[in-house]
């Protein structure tokens, strides 16, 4: 038994004490909302594994446990390549767990934020090698249930494989918006799925093309403000083509990832061997000249709306949403055939008006998809309330002239504070909002009412050293706060010493040698000083860049959360979440 593992955070002492004299704790290699997973070795065996237990508050839950065990050993009786095997499952002094073979290597999830989007041939080799996993499973009546990039195992060899097969199955015990939960799953739901119909193979097909488009674009299909936008979305809302958002995808491509996605599960591919013959019949050079089937005219992406306003709309608002909601179909391609929308309502009008309700039936009866009037009154509710106006205030290093060697500050900071308490349920959202905008993989906690956000690994395409940023969110006092932080101690040492002292000396040196060998040692000297001089003037130069577009960043996004706060506080949030007192989870 690893003793060090009593230390560690939950669910850790109590899986240590349950499998102690079979297995030893290592380290804590992934965390989720309905699992929490550790590299273990084998003490009989010898062997490294992978062992994953449930989170300490779904425990409790006999139901959760039982359906746990159950979906594990269903899952075991997988025997293929591409699938990560589960030995055996268990459950002892009420911790239950599984353990399952260890895949020395990254998540599909880190190698996409780490390298950004494949190409195609890398990306058709990955989705064949899943396409084989899923035939194994689906022959075996195995629906995985939860297909995404952080399933998806990737080892040295170039082997990808599937972890957590039937595992997914758990989590329909709990709320949908149950924190940690849906926040990297929503993405992959099929309509089917959000809509809690019976499942087969063709929703993990669905889920297949999600991470298809993703793999190829780097976005999902559907990207909303919320998560409840994202769910709307996969049921009502057309995903764009694939080469509209990454044009140099082939025809043939574009068109597989468009039939992956079919809204009516009849109008996908069959089966996973349909996907792998079709694969076959791919013709990766393609030149990309043909142009998609639905790119004429443009469709105009509409971000879903689940609600309807309120209050009545005027018979003047009504007949501009008419309008408008007409002319935003219109520019898909689709007529709106003349329309006898409803008189007046009876005076007084001004008391009565058109039920919210009332309008978008007109509308649909009169030809109008329902999603381009609930547009067309988001952009009148957005009208008549104009953004809020938030005031970003500099942190502490705005008061002290920076430095006079480094020419900028070490250290940013900016805050922003708004009237209202932001509700728990919009955490979530505020999270969301966060990761787009830094394109980092970030740790995310939630302790009372003080949403924790903190950078944790290298972005894309940067430099190996991780970005020392925090944001913190606290809605406490009649007021909502948003503070962001972040140390570049780190990159004025890599510029100053890498580039400055290092670089400038280096060169320095070797231009004095080769003049003290030429007789020269006076202009040796004064010529290696100014390269010296030089090199550091250029590390106090990009410092000085640097530290401007991070700013600008920064400022940004706390302006941008605290706008966010404050409109939901203005509009009135819907009834607080069951958010639970001390969470954490990672996206």
């Amino acid at each position: 038994m690893n003793t060090d593992a009593q230390a560690w955070a939950d669910p850790a002492p109590s899986l240590a004490r349950a499998v102690a004299g079979a297995f030893r704790l290592v380290r804590e290699i992934g965390r989720g909302g309905m699992g929490v997973v550790y590299l273990a070795e084998d003490t009989q065996l010898e062997r490294r594994v992978a062992i994953k237990t449930l989170p300490s508050h779904l425990m409790a839950d006999a139901q959760v446990r039982q359906r746990f065990l159950r979906e594990a050993r269903t899952a075991a009786a997988l025997s293929h390549p591409n699938i990560v095997p589960i030995y055996s499952a268990a459950e002892r002094d009420g911790v239950v767990y599984f353990t399952m073979g260890y895949v020395e290597g990254e998540s599909l999830a880190e190698r996409l934020l780490r390298d950004g989007p494949l190409d195609v041939p890398a990306a058709l080799a990955i989705v064949r090698q899943l396409a084989l996993a899923l035939e194994a499973a689906h022959a075996a009546n195995v629906v995985h249930r939860d297909i995404k990039a952080e399933n998806v195992l990737l080892d040295g060899a170039g082997r990808a494989v599937v972890t957590d097969f039937g595992i997914a199955r758990v989590s329909e015990a709990q709320p949908i918006t149950a924190t940690g939960t849906v926040l990297g799953t929503v993405h992959y739901m099929s309509p089917e799925q959000v809509m809690g119909e019976p499942l087969d193979g063709r929703s993990d097909l669905y889920a297949l093309g999600v991470l298809l488009f993703r793999m190829l674009s780097g976005r999902f299909p559907f990207e909303r403000a919320n998560n409840s936008a994202v769910l709307v979305a996969h049921v009502n809302t057309a995903p764009p083509r694939l080469r509209e958002v990454a044009p140099h995808v082939p025809a043939s491509v574009d068109a597989l990832v468009h039939d992956l996605l079919a809204k009516r599960r009849e109008a996908r591919l069959a089966s996973a061997r349909a996907l792998l013959e079709r694969l076959d019949t791919l013709a990766p050079d393609d030149d990309g000249a043909e142009a998609p089937a639905a790119a004429l005219p443009v469709p105009v992406v509409i971000p879903a709306s689940p609600t309807l306003p309120a209050r009545p709309l005027s018979s003047a608002e009504a007949e501009a949403v008419w309008a408008r909601a007409a002319e935003l179909q219109a520019n898909t391609g689709v007529v709106v055939p003349p329309a006898q929308f409803p008189a007046p309502p009876a005076e007084p009008a001004l008391t009565r008006g058109y039920e919210a309700a009332l309008v978008k039936e007109a509308a649909v009866e009169a030809g109008i998809a329902p999603k381009y009037v609930e547009r067309a009154m988001a952009e009148q509710a957005a009208a008549a309330h104009p953004p809020t106006d938030v005031i970003v205030h500099a942190g502490r290093q705005a008061l002290v002239a920076p430095n006079v060697f480094l020419g900028a500050h070490s250290k940013i900071e900016f805050e922003a504070v708004v009237e209202g308490e932001l509700s728990l349920e919009a955490f979530e959202d505020v999270a969301d909002i966060a990761r787009r905008s830094l394109g980092d993989l970030v740790s995310i906690s939630a302790v009372g009412r003080t949403l924790t956000i903190s950078t944790s690994v290298p972005r894309p395409n940067h430099a190996a050293t991780p970005r020392a940023l925090q944001l913190t969110l606290s809605a406490r006092n009649g007021r909502t706060t948003v503070r962001a932080f972040e140390d570049l101690s780190q990159t004025v040492t890599g510029l100053f010493v890498g580039l400055g002292l290092g670089a400038g000396f280096s060169v320095g040196t070797a231009t004095l040698g080769v003049l003290i060998n030429t007789g020269n040692p006076g202009t040796g000297v004064a010529l290696a000083a100014g390269i010296l001089v030089s090199a550091l003037g250029s590390a106090r130069l990009l410092l000085g860049r640097t530290v401007k577009a991070k700013s600008r960043e920064l400022r940004e996004l706390v302006e941008e959360l605290a706008r966010f706060a404050a409109e939901r506080n203005r509009l009135g949030a819907a009834p607080p979440g069951t958010l639970p007192p001390d969470t954490s989870f990672r996206t």
